[in-house]
C-alpha cells in the first residue's frame, strides 16, 4: 500500500481533521443544537468540516482543513483522536486542538508539546519510513466535541487525496464542505460518486475553483449484509493527468498510460543472477507440461520467501528488484509478485504484474476513472485454456487459488500494451460448499455419541485457515467454540487439508452428548438439526435503510443419521420443507429405515445485491428458515 493510500485509509477509518484558514467566525458546538434526525443510529456527528485543497503550479499540494466532531458515546471514541502520517513527501503543520463539553463551553486545548510523534508500523509491516503525529483528547465524558485544525503539504505527489465526508458507519454530517483550487498550469481530474448536489465551478483566471458541500446527512447504519460503505457514501476522487516522480514520468489519464507507468517502475527489476537462473532452470528442465512447471516454480518461491510489508521508495509503488528478494528471501506484495514474474521469465513463461483492491469487503473500483485505487499486487499467468492466478505473499495458500481476498473483482494487469482490466474468478456456489455428515447414536436417556465429518470449501475454507495455522491446543479451543450443541464434550478431532487448486479442509470430530434429547414423560423430543441452525434471523431491525448485499454464495449440505435408542421409534415423519426464492433455497427431508432416521438439509444463498424494497421478503424467507431449523420430532417407546 502506497503513502497516499495509507493516508486515504486513515480518512476512511479514523477521522482525520484538517484546517481551512477560515477561522473568523466562532462556532459553538452545543449538543442540543444537533438536529434530532442526525442523532438516529449515530455514534458521532460531524458538526462542521471544511477542507481546502490547493494544487499549485510547482506540483505541490497543500491541504487546509478544520473539523469539529461531537462524540456521542463510547462507540464513537476513536473518532476523537487526531492521527496523521507524514514522511519526507508529506509534512503536517499548524496542528491545533480544542475540546468542548455538552454545552459547547471550551474545556481545554492542545498543541505544541501535546502532539505525539512516533514511528508508524502498519499491520504486517516490518519496515516503514512513515511517522505519525497524533493527539489524545483524554476526554471521555460523553458527549463532547473535538475541533482539530492543521495543514498538510505534499511534494512529489503521486496521488491526490480526495474527499470522503462520510468516512465511517454511524457518523452523521451536519455541515461539510470541500474546495479544490487547481492552478491552470497544474491540472487535475476529479470523479464524483453519490454526490447529491452539483459542483460549483469558478474561473479566477489563474486557477479553477471547485466547491462541493453537504449538509444534514443522517448516519448510515452498519446493517447486516450491508454493501461496502464506499459503494454508496458520497466521495470525490482526485488524480493528476501526468506525473514525474524521481525521474519516472508518465501520463495516467488512461489505464493504458497508468499501466505503462507501472511498467516503467518495474523495468529492469528482473535482475536474477546467473547462479539463481541456473537453479531455476534445473527445477523444470525435465518437465514438459507448462502448468506443472508453473506450480513447481510457485512452490519454490513460497518455500524460499516470506512476506514482509515495507513502506519505502517511490510512494510505496516500486518493488525491490528480484535479486534483492532472492538474496534476502523476503519482500512485500509488489516485490514478491515481481520476483515470481522474474522466475517464470527464466523458464520462458510470460506473466503479468497485477494490481487489485484486496479485502473480503470487495468494494467496487471506478473503472472509468484511471487512478490508483489499489492496495495489493498479485500475478496473472495467461494460459491458452485457463488463466492462472498467483497470490505471492502467502507460504501456505494453494497454487492458483485466490479466495475471498482477491477473487471476483476487477483487477488491472500490466502487459506490453499498458494496463487493462480483467476479472478474477468468482467463488461459485458449488465451490463454496460446507458439507457435513453426522452419525449419532442415542441411548434411552436421550444422551449419546456423535461422529461428525465436515468439508469446508471456498469462503468456508478461508474462514477455517486460522484454525489450520494454530497449534493443537488452540485448535481444540477454536473448534469447541464453533460447536453450538448443548451439553457436549469434544472427545477428539482430526484436521486434514487438501491443497488442490480448489482446496478444502476435512474436519473429523467426536462428541459425547449429555441430555441431547428432552425427556417428556416416557417420550424423547429430538431436535433434528444438530450442527447448522440459523438460530435467529440476521435481520432484526423493523426498518432497513441500505440495500442487502450477499457478497459470496452460501451452500450448506447436512446429512444426519440418528440411531434411535433401543425400544424407541419415530412417532411421526415430519413433512418435507421446500423454500424457493430469488434469494436462495432451503430444503429438509426426514426418512426412516429400521431403527434409524435420516435428516437431510440443504441451504443456499445466491450472490446478489437486492434493493431495500425487498427487505420484507428477505425477512420472511429467513424467518421460515429459523422456524424450520427448530423442527423437532417425538420418539416414543415401542409397545
Amino acid at each position: 500500500m502506497n503513502l497516499i493510500q495509507l493516508y486515504i485509509s486513515f480518512l476512511l477509518g479514523i477521522t482525520l481533521v484538517n484546517s481551512t484558514g477560515l477561522y473568523a467566525d466562532e462556532i459553538k458546538y452545543r449538543v442540543s443544537d444537533i438536529p434530532n434526525q442526525l442523532l438516529i443510529d449515530a455514534k458521532a456527528v460531524v458538526r462542521y468540516e471544511e477542507m481546502i485543497t490547493e494544487i499549485k503550479s510547482d506540483g505541490k499540494l497543500v491541504q487546509k482543513v478544520k473539523l469539529a466532531i461531537t462524540i456521542l458515546n463510547n462507540n464513537g471514541k476513536t473518532k476523537s483522536f487526531f492521527v496523521h502520517p507524514y514522511d519526507k513527501t508529506m509534512k503536517v503543520s499548524n496542528i491545533k486542538a480544542h475540546f468542548y463539553d455538552i454545552s459547547g463551553a471550551e474545556i481545554k486545548k492542545k498543541g505544541g508539546y501535546d502532539i505525539l510523534d512516533y514511528a508508524m508500523i502498519p499491520g504486517g509491516t516490518t519496515y516503514s519510513d512513515l511517522r505519525i503525529k497524533g493527539i489524545d483528547p483524554e476526554q471521555f465524558k460523553f458527549p463532547f466535541t473535538v475541533e482539530y485544525t492543521y495543514e498538510v503539504t505534499f511534494s512529489g505527489v503521486l496521488l491526490y487525496p480526495g474527499w470522503y465526508p462520510i468516512d465511517d458507519f454511524n457518523v452523521a454530517i451536519e455541515k461539510s464542505k470541500f474546495t479544490l483550487i487547481v492552478s491552470k498550469q497544474a491540472g487535475c481530474r476529479y470523479y464524483e460518486k453519490n454526490i447529491p448536489s452539483k459542483v460549483e465551478i469558478k474561473d479566477t483566471g489563474e486557477s479553477t475553483v471547485y466547491t462541493w458541500a453537504l449538509s444534514d446527512i443522517p448516519a448510515f447504519a452498519n446493517e447486516n449484509f450491508c454493501p461496502a460503505l464506499t459503494d454508496f457514501a458520497p466521495v470525490v476522487l482526485l488524480a493528476p493527468s501526468s506525473i514525474n516522480v524521481e525521474g519516472y514520468k508518465g501520463n495516467i489519464e488512461t489505464w493504458i498510460g497508468f499501466g505503462h507507468w507501472i511498467n516503467l517502475l518495474n523495468q529492469d527489476r528482473n535482475n536474477l543472477n546467473d547462479e539463481t537462473r541456473a537453479r531455476i532452470k534445473k527445477l523444470t528442465d525435465n518437465v514438459s507440461d507448462e502448468r506443472a512447471k508453473i506450480k513447481i516454480l510457485y512452490e519454490y518461491m513460497q518455500n524460499k520467501t516470506r512476506y514482509v510489508s515495507i513502506q519505502v521508495g517511490i510512494g510505496g509503488f516500486q518493488p525491490f528488484d528480484a535479486q534483492t528478494v532472492d538474496r534476502l528471501s523476503y519482500g512485500d506484495c509488489k516485490a514478491l509478485s515481481n520476483y515470481m514474474k522474474s522466475i517464470l521469465e527464466v523458464a520462458g513463461i510470460n506473466s503479468c504484474y497485477t494490481l487489485v483492491r484486496a479485502g473480503r469487503e470487495n468494494s467496487s473500483l471506478q473503472t472509468d476513472f484511471p487512478s490508483s485505487q489499489f492496495n495489493h499486487a498479485i500475478l496473472c499467468v495467461p494460459q491458452s485454456a485457463d488463466t492462472i492466478w498467483l497470490e505471492c505473499t502467502s507460504q501456505n495458500i494453494p497454487f492458483n487459488y485466490l479466495g475471498t481476498f482477491t477473487s471476483d473483482r476487477d483487477v488491472l494487469i500490466m502487459d506490453s500494451c499498458g494496463g487493462k482490466f480483467v476479472h478474477t474468478p468468482a467463488l461459485n456456489t458449488a465451490n463454496n460448499l460446507e458439507s457435513r455428515k453426522v452419525n449419532v447414536t442415542l441411548d434411552q436417556a436421550g444422551s449419546g455419541f456423535a461422529n461428525i465429518t465436515t468439508t469446508y470449501r471456498g469462503a468456508n475454507y478461508d474462514s477455517y485457515v486460522p484454525i489450520l495455522m494454530s497449534d493443537q491446543s488452540d485448535r481444540k479451543k477454536m473448534i469447541t467454540k464453533s460447536i453450538h450443541v448443548p451439553n457436549f464434550e469434544l472427545d477428539n478431532f482430526n484436521i486434514r487439508e487438501t491443497k488442490t487448486e480448489k482446496p478444502f479442509v476435512t474436519e473429523q470430530i467426536s462428541l459425547t452428548l449429555t441430555s441431547y434429547c428432552t425427556k417428556i414423560g416416557e417420550k424423547l423430543m429430538l431436535c433434528l438439526n444438530m450442527m447448522n441452525k440459523v438460530n435467529e434471523s440476521p435481520f432484526q431491525s423493523t426498518t432497513r435503510k441500505n440495500a442487502i448485499s450477499f457478497k459470496w454464495p452460501v451452500y450448506e449440505g447436512d446429512t444426519i443419521t440418528y440411531e434411535l435408542p433401543k425400544g424407541y421409534t419415530l412417532e411421526k415423519i415430519p413433512a418435507k420443507v421446500n423454500l424457493q426464492s430469488d434469494f436462495g433455497q432451503y430444503t429438509t427431508e426426514v426418512t426412516k429405515s429400521g431403527s434409524s432416521i435420516q435428516y437431510v438439509r440443504t441451504f443456499k444463498i445466491y450472490k446478489a445485491v437486492h434493493p431495500v424494497n425487498r427487505y420484507d421478503e428477505i425477512v420472511t424467507f429467513f424467518d421460515k428458515i429459523v422456524t424450520a431449523d427448530e423442527n423437532k420430532v417425538m420418539l416414543t417407546k415401542v409397545m
